[in-house]
């Protein structure tokens, strides 16, 4: 069961998608305008992943050859382990729980910076190392996380819930998302050139990346 999960858990991305937009449409007259802005965010988030590692997909490649030049790119430094906990955590453990505290606009600011910083590892990073335009997550960086995130911020702050203390205690929050998840358990704790939860052929060569690499 465990394996499964970790080669499908983007898939079943779509059915939380499907049930948040179920959740949406039975509540629509009830969630304030917070509650719905944050829920765009995580369906930005399930989508971001879906582009990420099915379709198109190649992300592990883009990752693990593209930036790291890895030497064992099907487990190194990216495993297939490491990218569900990753992504499984910050999906349910940071963009979900906000929903349903939007009282506290730095506890959703977090994510929200996170989703910003996408900008910086797909729009500038990887594009730079791949020679690129696109590469896997890209498109709903630009076109969901970014937009989503502004127009969420300019909410807080037309209704009065995003004074300066928020804003320095949101920032923290999302600054260490990033160091701690990204930064130390998905590319310092976690790598292990001789994992045991390689990517799967069909993984690495989604999209068309990993070929796409091969000709540079």
């Amino acid at each position: 069961m465990l394996d499964f999960l970790r080669h499908h858990w983007y898939d079943l991305g779509v059915v939380s998608a499907v049930v948040t937009a179920y959740y949406f449409h039975n509540n629509r007259r009830t969630l304030n305008t917070t509650q719905k802005w944050l829920i765009a965010s995580f369906l930005a988030v399930l989508v971001h992943q879906f582009e990420e590692y099915r379709f198109p997909g190649g992300f592990p490649a883009a990752m693990n050859i593209g930036v790291q030049a890895s030497v064992r790119p099907e487990r190194y430094p990216l495993n297939a382990h490491s990218a569900m906990i990753t992504n499984l955590f910050a999906t349910y453990g940071l963009y979900l729980p906000p929903i349903f505290f939007p009282e506290a606009p730095w506890f959703s600011l977090g994510p929200i910076i996170l989703g910003f910083g996408q900008i910086v590892i797909h729009g500038i990073n990887i594009n730079a190392k791949m020679h690129s335009f696109y590469n896997p997550g890209v498109g709903s960086v630009i076109l969901l996380h970014v937009p989503i995130g502004i127009a969420y911020i300019r909410h807080v702050r037309s209704i009065g819930r995003l004074p300066v203390s928020q804003c320095v205690l949101g920032t923290v929050y999302g600054i260490a998302i990033i160091f701690f998840l990204l930064g130390k358990y998905t590319f310092t704790w976690a790598p292990d050139i001789n994992s045991p939860f390689p990517f799967t052929a069909a993984e690495m060569t989604r999209g068309g990346v990993a070929a796409y690499l091969a000709r540079l």
